[in-house]
């Protein structure tokens, strides 16, 4: 996956540039060009009416079988982006580990993020009205600029900062459940294509729960959809070895609050004690 920030502005200020090979797991979490607005606009889709998979009638047809199954993976993204408050875990060889604890609750959309590469961590807070990152040494020292400022990697590392007000309103983005699937969703086959394809099936456990398997075989890789095989039919897990993406979920409807960080700087404060301290 290259590296791409979505918009110049999180290239500037210079002196609160993170690491870009640790931020690039956390910017693409905000679904870069699916607006706020158009993910608050499309809303999730009624599930009420939606047949749970286990009482669908059995049939030999492989095209019937592709559709249930096309037709379940659906229902499953629907109700889980359609939770007020998830957690999604996302793993991939160039950027590690990055989790992300959303809460979207009416026109209220506010979540945390941390990614983990090695030694370099960056962590971001989103709340309803301001953006705060944080990075470790080992993150700063991945900046461009860090060679030629080292001071500002001293006395930024491990420190929060609250960052202007152009960051915040794209990364905050990350936080609609709508962005998030839509860049899941551009990253797997369609659901009509998968309907044109039967996988095969498999019970099995995932984080701890029963669980039915999809397996998809294609031409760039195995696509695998890990699915709830008792109560809600949340998806638990993706991987699809061709995209490098290995997304879980958890954390279904369990609230929890997300804090201004205690300690945090503004970006001129920040400025100023680089500039002290040179």
């Amino acid at each position: 996956m290259p590296i791409t920030i979505c918009t110049p502005e999180l290239r500037a200020p210079r002196l609160t540039t993170a690491a870009v090979a640790v931020t690039v797991a956390i910017v693409t979490l905000a679904g870069c060009g699916t607006s706020a607005d158009e993910a608050r606009g499309s809303g999730s889709s009624d599930t009420s009416q939606r047949p749970a998979v286990s009482k669908a009638a059995p049939t030999d047809s492989s095209e019937s079988r592709s559709g249930q199954a096309a037709e379940l993976i659906s229902w499953a993204l629907d109700v889980t982006f359609g939770q007020e408050y998830l957690v999604a875990t996302r793993r991939t060889k160039t950027e590690g580990t990055t989790v992300l604890r959303s809460a979207v609750v009416g026109d209220r959309a506010e979540c945390e993020a941390r990614s983990r590469k090695g030694k370099a961590s960056l962590d971001f807070v989103v709340t309803a009205s301001a953006l705060y990152s944080r990075g470790s040494e080992e993150a700063l020292r991945m900046s461009p600029e860090a060679e030629e400022d080292p001071v500002r990697v001293e006395v930024m590392a491990d420190r929060w900062v609250k960052r202007n007000a152009s960051a915040y309103e794209v990364m905050r983005e990350m936080c609609e459940s709508n962005a998030q699937r839509t860049w899941l969703e551009k990253r797997m086959p369609s659901l009509d294509q998968l309907a044109g394809q039967t996988p095969t099936q498999r019970p099995g456990m995932v984080q701890g729960q029963p669980a039915t398997t999809f397996t998809y075989r294609r031409e760039g890789g195995t696509l695998e959809f890990h699915i709830a095989a008792e109560g809600t039919p949340f998806l638990l897990r993706v991987t699809h070895s061709e995209k490098d993406l290995d997304e879980s979920f958890s954390g279904f409807g369990k609230p929890f609050r997300v804090a201004t960080p205690q300690g945090a700087v503004s970006e001129l404060q920040m400025t100023l004690e680089v500039l002290a301290a040179q």
